[in-house]
C-alpha cells in the first residue's frame, strides 16, 4: 500500500502548512505529499497517483477540514483501490465525529501508522441542481437557514479570530441567533419513494449522511454512513424564538421531540422550493434552489473506503 498526504492550505485560518510540515518533521512522516488549494486540484492529484500506480492500492489522507475531504473523497469515487484516512485541521470536524475518527491529529496519525489496510465501504450523496453538474456530499446537505448560516459563519472575520484559540466551531451558534432575525421561511416540496409533501413557512431541510452538522451539532441522531440510506430532517411552521430553542436541542440531538421537526428516511428524492433559499454542501455554498428549479438528491451507497485503524 502506498501513502500520500492531500494539504489544504486554507484550512483553518490559512495556517494548516505550516502546521503540516511542524507536525511532519515531529511524527518523522516520509510519505510524498501535495499542496491542493482547488477541488480541481484535488481531482487531478487522484487520477494522476491512479495512473501511476494502476495495481497497488493507495491510502490517500486528507489534511484539513470537512470541504478537504469532501474534495477527496468526490474524486475517489469510482476507483476502488483508493482508502481514505484523515489527518484534522479543520474549525468544525463534523467529518472526524461522523465517521468515528480521532478529532487531534497526533492521535489520527497514530491510527493511520496502526492500520493494517483494511477499510470499511461508506456512502456518498449525489445531489444535481438545475444547470450544474453533478456535486457530492459527505457529511450533509442544506437547503435555507443552516445553508444561510453556515455561509455568513464561512465568510465572517471572527471565524479568523476564533480559530485563533481553536474555537472556530463557536462561529455557528453565533450567526445563527443574528440570522434567525431576519431569515425568510420558503416553501418546499419533497418527492420521495413515490410520495409527494409540502412543507410551508420552512425554515431549513438536512439531508445528512451521519449524524453531525454546524461543528458537532446532532441534526440526525441515528443516521449512519454506512448503511445505504439518507436522513432527512425539515423544519417548518414555527416562530424564530422557538427555532432557537430547536437549535439549542439539536446540539445534544433532542430537536426531534418538537412537532414542527419532521424527519424521515430515503435513498432518493427531488426538491423544489419556493422563495429561492440557499444551498450549501459540507458547508460549501451551492448557490440557490430557484423558484421551480428541481434539485435531485440521492445516496450513492458504498461508493468510498475509509481507512480501518487499530486504536
Amino acid at each position: 500500500m502506498k501513502t500520500f498526504y492531500l494539504v489544504n492550505p486554507k484550512a483553518k485560518n490559512r495556517g494548516s502548512t505550516e502546521a503540516w510540515e511542524r507536525f511532519r518533521m515531529e511524527e518523522g512522516i516520509t510519505h510524498e505529499s501535495f499542496v491542493t488549494r482547488h477541488p480541481s486540484e484535488v481531482k487531478r492529484v487522484v487520477r494522476d497517483l491512479v495512473e501511476r500506480y494502476p495495481d497497488e492500492t493507495l491510502l490517500l489522507v486528507g489534511v484539513g477540514g470537512d470541504g478537504t475531504m469532501k474534495s477527496i473523497i468526490s474524486a475517489s469515487i469510482g476507483f476502488p483501490q483508493v482508502i481514505i484516512g484523515y489527518i484534522p485541521s479543520g474549525s468544525g470536524n463534523d467529518f472526524a465525529r461522523g465517521y468515528n475518527w480521532p478529532r487531534k491529529p497526533r492521535e489520527a496519525e497514530n491510527r493511520i501508522k496502526s492500520g493494517s489496510g483494511h477499510a470499511s465501504l461508506m456512502d456518498a450523496g449525489e445531489f444535481q441542481l438545475p444547470a450544474e453538474p453533478n456535486g457530492h456530499f459527505v457529511n450533509n446537505i442544506g437547503i435555507g437557514f443552516d445553508a444561510r448560516v453556515a455561509g455568513r459563519a464561512n465568510h465572517s472575520p471572527w471565524k479568523k479570530r476564533l480559530n485563533r484559540v481553536s474555537l472556530g466551531k463557536l462561529i455557528y451558534p453565533i450567526i445563527l441567533v443574528r440570522e434567525a432575525l431576519t431569515f425568510q421561511p420558503f416553501s418546499l416540496r419533497v418527492r420521495s419513494d413515490g410520495e409527494e409533501m409540502t412543507y410551508d413557512k420552512v425554515w431549513f431541510m438536512t439531508v445528512s449522511n451521519h449524524p453531525y452538522f454546524g461543528g458537532g451539532m446532532k441534526i440526525a441522531p441515528d443516521a449512519h454512513p454506512g448503511d445505504g440510506m439518507l436522513d432527512v430532517t425539515v423544519v417548518a411552521g414555527l416562530g424564530r424564538l422557538k427555532l432557537i430553542a430547536v437549535f439549542l436541542s439539536v446540539f445534544v440531538g433532542k430537536h426531534t421531540v418538537f412537532r414542527e421537526v419532521h424527519t424521515f428516511r430515503t435513498e432518493e428524492m427531488v426538491v423544489q422550493a419556493e422563495g429561492d433559499p440557499e444551498v450549501h454542501a459540507d458547508g460549501e455554498s451551492c448557490g440557490i434552489l430557484a423558484l421551480n428549479g428541481r434539485m435531485g438528491i440521492r445516496v450513492l451507497s458504498s461508493s468510498w473506503k475509509m481507512m480501518n485503524g487499530r486504536g
